[in-house]
């Protein structure tokens, strides 16, 4: 999973220049979604260079790829991403243990 933050700059009222954060998204597989902020900051159309792929890409040709590679798509300074891989933890598989039925057991028992 990939969790971006949008950040805009604004000048306060006392003339302060400051970073906003605009939105947050994560995106997991091809699954988008906005957990912060404003999503119309977010644009999904935007290509962006993968060198995973060699090329440009959309959200819908890899949306995680497509995320990762969000910062190099905004360089003008007024608005930046900054990205973050977050593991997520393995499902736990049940496990069976394989079990010798009762009564192969019994059989052995009485070889002996």
């Amino acid at each position: 999973m990939v969790k971006v933050n949008i950040i805009t700059n604004e000048i306060r009222p006392d003339g302060e220049f400051v970073d906003s954060l605009a939105a947050t998204f994560q995106v997991r597989g091809q699954e988008l979604t906005v957990t912060d902020g404003n999503a119309r900051f977010l644009q999904v159309g935007i290509p962006v260079y993968s060198e995973r792929y060699g090329r440009l890409i959309d959200f819908d040709t890899d949306g995680e790829e497509w995320a990762r590679n969000l910062p190099s798509a905004y360089r003008n300074g007024a608005v930046t991403m900054r990205v973050d891989e977050v593991t997520e933890p393995a499902e736990q598989v049940s496990t069976r243990h394989a079990r010798t039925p009762a009564l192969a057991v019994q059989q052995a028992r009485q070889r002996h």
